[in-house]
């Protein structure tokens, strides 16, 4: 059963706090949440440096329809680099010199959820690194 959407919202948004938290613990500082543009969304852009680092957010209850990272599609992939692209045209050149794209997979609630961090886990191309 495919639960209301208030209740996706509620996880999404749990999950996304978890990943800011895991992100701040590995010495990132969270610089934006949910930056939207007109194509696509970044869930997450955060900073280590001089690296910007966007990343993408997904949780699963349940491996019923597949682990979090595989709904990480190509047109997800597309949408996602489009945004940091528009992202990136808002902000001073000068304040980053590397970017990247991370995946944050989240499966399961509560505190027996598991969590995984792929850095770098595509390239602005869309390719799957």
């Amino acid at each position: 059963m495919i639960p209301p959407p208030e209740a996706r919202r509620a996880q999404g948004d749990a999950a996304e706090e978890r990943a800011c938290r895991h992100l701040e613990g590995s010495g990132m500082t969270i610089v934006e949440r949910n930056f939207r543009t007109p194509g696509g969304e970044i869930d997450i852009v955060a900073r280590k440096g001089d690296v910007l680092v966007f990343v993408e957010v997904r949780s699963r209850e349940a491996p019923d329809f597949g682990t979090p990272e595989e709904s990480v599609t190509p047109a997800k992939r597309h949408r996602v680099v489009g945004a940091a692209r528009h992202y990136l045209s808002k902000v001073p050149p000068s304040s980053w010199r590397e970017a990247r794209f991370d995946v944050i997979a989240i499966e399961g609630n509560g505190d027996a959820a598991i969590l995984r961090h792929y850095p770098a886990a595509f390239d602005a191309k869309g390719k799957i690194l």
